[in-house]
């Protein structure tokens, strides 16, 4: 029998904090808002077996202990997808949110209820020839659950443009932060500390960054910018060996509480990143006030603009050291300005509330054709 809530059930791959991840944490923080709102019926699908994850009554867990059968990792996604879908059918009449590839095998059976919600979309965005070809599998995969799912979550920008076409119907949905009450800045501080968060891979555009720092510093602005770089991963070792500047300072990992004090004390976040999503750290430094750089990808256009910060070219070093030297040359009162647009853009648009009412909404239309 059909229930008078809406029943929603989410697919997951893990959840925050016992997986790490954007998708993970995404999964965390959006199920608890719904389950604050109240008017849905809640039921989470994870790999966490034996363990609670949510410990709240509103939200009922149904938790597998996938069989690992493979160190391919596509195969363990689709043999988890298989156990998800005989969770699935026992609720005939649910919404289905699902995160990634968490719902894949007989996908034909749930189609007409299915939202899915593929996040960055990186496969279709890589750079060179061999990541391309790398990414085919995953392109295949994400194409056949995108013309069989009933609605596509898009973050927006130009990732929807990448499912355009693909899908039958793309809903923008975007990503979002929990958001402080403002904090008080200062805005001459001398030097000015610019702000860097993200893994130490190449589509971050690190080496971006670290040449830009070398040039400006070759012109004299070694004493009057700081960079502070937080992250770990494959590239930390052979970046903090190559550009070796005094004004460089790479700061490894960081927990929460540890980024959110840097989040009050640097003066503008960048992330000259080559491909993305829409990313939280960007939202996160919005959050507290932060003017931004980025690059125009994925659906960065979302969240910056003039206003608030700076869009630069990707893959370029002079675009960035431009937008380094237009921050460094603007006034206490254009930064003051540029720091209030961050912190109401994402305050109006980006919190979690905001967000979790429209994911509501878009459960209440498909349940109602269920």
């Amino acid at each position: 029998m059909k229930s008078s809530k809406p029943q929603v059930i989410f697919c997951t791959d893990g959840i925050f904090p016992l997986a790490v991840g954007g998708m993970q944490r995404h999964s965390r923080l959006l199920i608890e808002e719904l389950a604050a709102m109240g008017g849905l019926e809640l039921i989470v699908i994870h790999p966490h077996a034996g363990q609670s994850v949510f410990n709240n009554p509103e939200i009922k867990e149904i938790a597998l202990a996938p069989v690992q059968t493979s160190k391919r990792y596509l195969i363990n996604c689709y043999n988890y997808s298989k156990q998800v879908l005989e969770i699935l059918l026992q609720y005939p009449h649910a919404v289905i949110y699902s995160q990634g590839l968490s719902v894949w095998h007989g996908i034909g059976q749930v189609s007409k209820r299915l939202i899915v919600n593929p996040h960055g979309l990186e496969p279709y965005q890589t750079l060179s020839l061999k990541d391309k070809l790398l990414g085919t599998p995953f392109r295949l995969i994400f194409n056949h659950l995108f013309r069989n799912a009933a609605h596509v979550v898009s973050l927006g920008g130009r990732l929807t443009g990448i499912l355009n076409g693909r899908c039958r119907n793309v809903v923008t949905l975007p990503n979002a932060v929990n958001v402080p009450e403002p904090i008080i800045r200062k805005f001459d501080n001398v030097p000015l500390q610019f702000l860097f968060v993200g893994r130490f891979a190449f589509n971050k555009g690190i080496n971006i960054l670290a040449e830009a720092v070398k040039s400006l510093n070759e012109d004299g602005y070694g004493d009057k910018m700081v960079f502070n770089l937080v992250g770990k991963g494959p590239l930390f070792d052979e970046y903090k060996k190559v550009y070796n500047f005094n004004n460089l300072n790479y700061l490894g990992f960081a927990d929460d509480d540890k980024l959110n004090e840097l989040y009050k004390t640097n003066d503008m976040f960048v992330l000259p990143t080559l491909f993305e999503g829409m990313p939280t750290v960007v939202l996160e430094a919005m959050a507290h006030g932060m003017p931004i750089i980025v690059t125009d990808v994925g659906a960065t256009l979302e969240m910056v603009d003039d206003k608030n910060g700076f869009i630069i070219d990707k893959n370029s070093v002079d675009s960035l050291k431009e937008s380094l030297l237009k921050y460094y040359h603007t006034t206490a009162e254009e930064r003051k300005n540029l720091s209030k647009a961050s912190y109401e853009k994402v305050k109006n648009n980006f919190t979690w509330k905001i967000v979790a009412a429209k994911h509501y909404r878009l459960f209440e239309t498909v349940y109602a054709t269920t």
